[in-house]
Order: C-alpha cells, then structure tokens, then sequence
C-alpha cells in the first residue's frame, strides 16, 4: 500500500477520498496505519477447486509430501535503501546455504512465473521465506499456505497486521517470524524442533480453505472459502455496529 506522498498506485488515492474512507474496503493490501476501514483478504492462488474432495485430495498431497530443502526463497533483488538491503541479504544467505533452494526472478521469461515451478519449489520446502517487495504484502504468501510452506515473514505488515479475518491471532502456530537481532535464518530455522515443524505445517494445511476462492462454477459448497470467510466477518461487523445505535439484529 503506497501512500499519496509518491506515485498513484492501484486505487489509493480513491481509497483516500472521504466518501470511501466511510465505506469498509475489502483490499489484498490494506494501510497498516490508516486503514482503519480496511480488511485484508487473500490474494487469489493457482488453486480454485471445484469439490471439497479436491481440496481435502489437495491438502492429504500436502501432509505426504517430501521435503527435500529446509527453506527456500523466490524472487528478486529490489531497488530502494531498505529493500534493497533486506531482499540482497535473503538472496545471499539462500545461495550460500546447501539447506536453502533459491529461484532468482528477473526480467523477461522467468520460472517465477511458472505456477508449476512456483509450487514445485515450494513444496519441497519446510520454509518459505516472504520478504516485501514493492510493498509489504506478497501473492507468495498464499502460495506458501497452498504448498503447506510454513511462512517466514520479516516484516509483521506482510501478514499478521492485514489478514486477521482469516489468519490466527497467535503468529507462532503457523508462521516464524525473523527480526534484524536474528542475522541468521538458517540457524533459527534449525533450532525449531520437528514436532513443531509438524503441528506449524498441519496448521497452514489445515488454513487452506478458507484462503483459497473456490471455482466460480462449482455448486459443491462444502467448505468455507475465502469469500464465505469475508462475507461472514463483515456482516458481523455490521451487526456490532447497528447493535451499537440500539438496533436490535438477529
């Protein structure tokens, strides 16, 4: 979420307008500190199941799966003093490191734009590093839940200050979060024991419905997707909120 100090980018300056700032925006990316009217919800993956038998298949895939590297990385250095530092220190600890699989995005034809290599990479990892890009929130993020990737976020506005519809209030159950005072990634990693490692990769598995969009043609409505899960919330929201003028609301 950029701000109106630079470049318009996507809908801010709309989302600045008085009239919308009154209306409860749904947004992949809302402010951090000004978004009070602001909820985030997931950005949409490769996967759009149309059963819930394809996503219990899809999430059993993910429990057996291999794990062949502790962590991985997807992406590429990026301009900027803070972001530049953060990305180029992520790339180098990757490619130094025999537990780390890193695929370096660039201009032009990329695998990182193959969602079959995207997910290939991710599956096979314990780990999936998320680091902020042009802004703080990633599409990756999702992917990592869909591959049964534990996240690895070092920055809290990548997801625990947006997605709080969705995601646990406790951040340790599903995710690890590594601050500057840890230089090492790969030596906190390894000091996360395997039993935690299991109950942290069974609790993203067990997140994917309710981050995924099912199929727009599917009539098998037998999970909670990602827009039941926004629906839900925000006519709880609206509840509180006629309940609070003394409206009665059933």
């Amino acid at each position: 979420m950029r701000t109106d100090g630079g470049t318009d980018f996507g809908a801010n300056r709309l989302l600045n307008l008085p009239p919308v700032k009154n209306m409860s925006v749904l947004t992949v990316e809302r402010h951090p500190w000004e978004g009070s009217n602001q909820y985030g919800i997931p950005y949409p993956s490769y996967f759009h199941p149309s059963t819930s038998n394809e996503i219990l298949t899809w999430q059993n895939r993910m429990r057996l799966q291999r794990r062949l590297h502790l962590f991985s990385f997807i992406g590429a250095p990026r301009n900027g003093v803070e972001k530049a530092a953060i990305r180029d220190e992520i790339i180098k600890q990757c490619a130094e490191s025999a537990r780390c699989h890193l695929l370096k995005c660039g201009s032009g034809a990329s695998q990182c734009h193959e969602p079959t290599q995207v997910l290939n990479v991710m599956t096979q990892s314990e780990f999936c590093i998320q680091a902020p890009g042009d802004s703080f929130t990633r599409r990756s993020t999702f992917d990592s839940f869909l591959a049964g990737c534990i996240p690895v976020f070092v920055s809290p506005h990548t997801a625990y200050s947006q997605y709080s519809w969705f995601l646990p209030a406790d951040h340790t159950t599903y995710s690890v979060f590594i601050g500057d005072e840890n230089p090492s990634i790969e030596a906190e990693l390894l000091k996360i024991p395997n039993d935690q490692i299991q109950k942290m990769r069974n609790r993203v598995i067990n997140l994917i419905p309710n981050l995924t969009y099912i199929h727009p043609n599917s009539s098998d409505f037998g999970f909670t997707d990602a827009v039941d899960v926004a629906l839900g919330k925000l006519s709880d929201y609206v509840k509180s909120k006629l309940r609070g003028h003394g409206v009665t609301v059933h």
